[in-house]
């Protein structure tokens, strides 16, 4: 059955439904029969997969090399029929390392696939449905064949339908059809096959509305839809990395060259220098292990993970992982006035009528203070409800609020037979009733548009001619209004040749009260805002003042006439963009991006989306929003609050600085053994660490601790530096500190190897206390890599995790040494003087570092 060649009367009855909507009774039944209307997914996280991962790993590989050749050396000197348990000690504690760092590695990218899995999930995509004779916006996965649906500007069509009603409606089916150009629909049955692109009086599931209003039935929903067919086109299984990540790689592979080739030199200056070939292999081996960043990639995907999920129980939802790197380095904000600056809750305050200045509150009307009969105001405000498309429920806040401002006079909403909607360039609607049998056409839209369009007045029921000085006046009125903060709308009807000014109709959408605030932090961080509203300029002019945003204001038809060098010359002062439309958004980004400035813009309209897409970072309203531009967006706020974009790079900053501090405690002290190990081999000392010890410092420094550096809460003055400049190295500013935290390293652990060497101790003993003094230093310094801040003033207890990791490892390091267990490391019992050495060799790092901090505060 081909639903576009039947009548819409044969299709509602097809599908046994009726244009008041479906009841409970039978949702529930076809819910059961169709299923939810959603698209199988192809993809899904496997655990075993990302288990086996973790032996795909270069460095993995080195150390599986390492199992086996340890494996083999002691069957080939003593015979696998004469091994004894101590002789594969090597190779099991190897193979015991690769099953912890592989658990680890698992849990790790597990935890961050699971929350980045859970962030693509979008708060859940909504249509507005007539169900029971009652208009409701429903979960899109609730629709089911039969129900009715209402479509306007904006929406993402949840399911195939079958038109009943169009007014003026267009739908972009390009992700569909390929067909860039939107299709005009129709409700009229078509004849014969047609293909997909030429079935006009359908829509299709995953496409947009770009204008107008429809009312349709539902056909098909889940797979059984035409984009559930290709359900390939609809689902993201493309996983991304972030550019951070990429650059981190590169780093990584370089250190990895770099350290392979000390590596491979370390071999053979111990070969030349009679050292056991087998033990410097291995120790070569376990070097490159233990010094290449393998880690890196984990420690950044799930600190980039966790950020994500602190940023959405903060009202940001991030759509493209990448766009958190950008948010440290964001310099301007654009953004929308309305409901991101304001609270999109308007409220009637003024009126003019009758050439007389009106106000209301609370359903009373007051002339000069004095309350009036507001019988006068009938025209003005049956226009003001019957010229809507809103409920007193759903809709565009300026609607709802003129809705309510007539139902205080128990004026209703009119049938509507015809209408031109709004758009954002005509900036006015028409709608046409039925009144006293005659038809009359009434108009609501922007002051200077209707005016424009107007050839009479109304004053007192009497139609007069509408000169330009009486034009004038009124557009006086409304700047004086606009002025004041409130949103002016005209109202006007057609009869015959004559177009009828009625009045105008000020509202009121006040801040947000955490909206001064936040400017002042988005101030303090070196961030300007640019206010973008497509309100008259005093209006804009007026909020701005009161939120604290000072510059200079221009309208669309002022940015109209400059060029493209004239607006980069001029947008540095310009702080408020008044009378705008979505296509100057998008010239205000060049010119502002043009000027090297990372600009984060928001928007809420399908218009809006070339914006959004070519900001730094496009952000989206999750309540107001329409579903394209949340589509196209890198950040979707769930509360529509310009507070949460401030939050957002507040959050974005913290994520960054805690890469960094993980890459500085990384990078100064993971070479301090290849460095400790080089020297005491040219100057022919024994070796200060084993293979197995070298492997055993990697594994309980690089990994609780690191990843506790990963959730650090925020610097105190992260909201007071300017923002990061994109193109900066990952290692700017830090290498200075790795250098210093290196050599501190080195002289704390070839400080303790030469004094127990010198003084006679056993080897064993003198390797214990050096991998104890290595293990030790790195557990005490972390607490200084972690702020700049002076660590009296700072504490150690601000990060709990991190003190929680290190004091388990002090623990486990303790028993590790002093209990039989030993043997496996080759390490020997200590006693209290022993520690107190250790204790002593360990905290010179933490002291330097402080000193330091004092002495050269911009350096550290």
């Amino acid at each position: 059955m081909h639903y576009y060649n039947l009548e819409t009367k044969e299709v509602v009855k097809s599908l046994n439904s009726n244009l008041s909507g479906l009841k409970e009774e039978t949702i529930k039944q076809r819910l059961k029969k169709y299923g939810h209307n959603k698209i199988k997914k192809t993809r899904k996280i496997s655990g075993l997969k990302i288990f086996l991962n973790q032996f795909k790993d270069f460095l993995i590989l080195i150390l599986i090399v390492a199992l086996i050749i340890s494996a083999i050396i002691p069957i080939y000197k003593k015979g696998i029929n004469n091994l004894e348990l101590k002789d594969l000690i090597d190779p099991i504690v190897i193979l015991a390392i690769l099953i912890m760092n592989a658990f680890l590695g698992f849990f790790q990218e597990y935890k961050a696939e699971k929350a980045i899995a859970l962030l693509k999930k979008l708060s859940p995509e909504k249509t507005t449905v007539i169900r029971n004779n009652q208009i409701k916006e429903i979960n899109s996965s609730k629709i089911v064949p039969g129900d009715i649906i209402l479509l306007e500007e904006g929406d993402k069509i949840s399911a195939d339908a079958r038109l009943i009603h169009v007014d003026y409606f267009k739908v972009d089916e390009s992700t569909l059809t390929g067909e860039s150009i939107p299709v005009t629909k129709i409700t009229k049955p078509l004849r014969g096959k047609q293909q997909l692109a030429e079935q006009i009086n359908m829509v299709f599931a995953g496409t947009m509305v770009v204008a107008g209003r429809a009312k349709a039935i539902v056909v098909n929903t889940g797979h059984k839809t035409e984009m559930g067919k290709i359900a390939s086109l609809v689902q993201e299984t493309q996983d991304t990395i972030t550019p951070l990540q990429k650059r981190l790689q590169k780093l990584g592979e370089k250190l990895g060259i770099i350290v392979i080739a000390i590596a491979f030199l370390v071999f053979v200056i111990g070969v030349i220098n009679k050292f056991d070939i087998t033990q410097m292999f291995m120790a070569g081996l376990s070097l490159a292990v233990a010094v290449i960043p393998e880690g890196l990639p984990a420690v950044v995907t799930i600190t980039l993970a966790l950020g994500i999920r602190k940023m959405y129980k903060k009202n940001a939802l991030i759509r493209r992982i990448k766009s958190i790197e950008t948010l440290g380095s964001i310099t301007i904000i654009c953004a929308d006035k309305t409901g991101t600056l304001t609270k999109n809750d308007m409220e009637a305050k003024t009126l003019f009528i009758n050439n007389q200045l009106i106000t209301t509150e609370k359903g009373k009307f007051y002339q000069n203070k004095k309350e009036i009969e507001p019988k006068k105001l009938s025209l003005l405000l049956d226009i003001a409800a019957s010229c809507n498309n809103s409920t007193l429920h759903t809709g565009d806040p300026t609607e709802k609020a003129l809705l309510k401002l007539a139902k205080t006079q128990h004026i209703e909403k009119r049938t509507i037979l015809n209408q031109l909607p709004f758009n954002s360039e005509r900036k006015y609607m028409i709608t046409e009733h039925l009144i006293n049998n005659k038809k009359i056409l009434y108009l609501k839209g922007a002051p200077e548009k209707i005016l424009n369009l107007c050839n009479y007045i109304n004053i007192e029921n009497r139609e007069q001619i509408l000169t330009n000085k009486t034009k004038s006046r009124i557009l006086d009125i409304n700047n004086s209004l606009a002025s004041e903060a409130l949103r002016v709308l005209a109202m006007a009807y057609k009869q015959g040749n004559k177009t009828i000014f009625v009045g105008l109709i000020g509202m009121m959408d006040p801040p947000k009260p955490e909206v001064k605030n936040a400017l002042k932090l988005a101030k303090q961080a070196g961030i300007k805002v640019k206010m973008l509203t497509g309100d008259n300029i005093k209006t804009a002019e007026a909020i701005a003042k009161q939120i604290g945003i000072i510059g200079d204001a221009i309208t669309g038809q002022d940015l109209d006439s400059l060029n493209e060098k004239e607006l980069k010359n001029r947008i540095e002062k310009i702080a408020i963009f008044a009378r705008i439309d979505p296509s100057h958004k998008v010239k205000i980004l060049k010119a502002l991006q043009d000027s090297g400035e990372i600009v984060a813009m928001s928007g809420d309209g399908v218009n809006d989306a070339p914006a959004l897409k070519k900001a730094d970072v496009g952000i989206a309203m999750g309540l107001k929003g329409t579903d394209i531009s949340r589509e196209v967006s890198d950040m979707v706020l769930t509360d529509d609050h310009f507070a949460s974009i401030v939050a957002a790079i507040r959050q974005g900053r913290i994520i960054y600085d805690n890469i960094k501090k993980f890459l500085k405690f990384l990078l100064s002290v993971n070479f301090t053994e290849i460095l400790v190990i080089l020297f005491t081999l040219i100057l022919k000392f024994p070796l200060p660490f084993l293979p197995l010890q070298i492997l055993w410092i990697n594994l309980v420094t690089d990994s609780l601790p690191a990843l506790a550096l990963g959730i650090d809460p925020a610097e105190k003055d992260i909201m007071k530096r300017k923002p990061r400049n994109p193109k900066e190295s990952i290692l700017y500013g830090i290498i200075p500190i790795i250098i210093f935290i290196a050599t501190l390293a080195f002289i704390s652990t070839l400080g303790i190897y030469f004094l127990e060497y010198y003084s006679g101790t056993p080897i064993d003993k003198v390797r214990t206390m050096t991998v104890t003094t290595s293990i030790v230093f790195e557990l005490i310094i972390i607490f200084g890599l972690r702020t700049k801040r002076s660590l009296l003033k700072e504490g150690i207890f601000k990060n709990k995790w991190l003190f929680y990791a290190v004091i388990g490892i002090l623990i486990l390091q303790f028993l590790v040494v002093q209990t039989p267990i030993n043997f496996i490391f080759k390490f020997v019992s200590l006693g209290l003087f022993d520690w107190i050495k250790i204790v002593l060799f360990s905290s010179f790092g933490i002291v330097a570092l402080e000193l330091a901090k004092k002495l050269t505060p911009k350096i550290m």
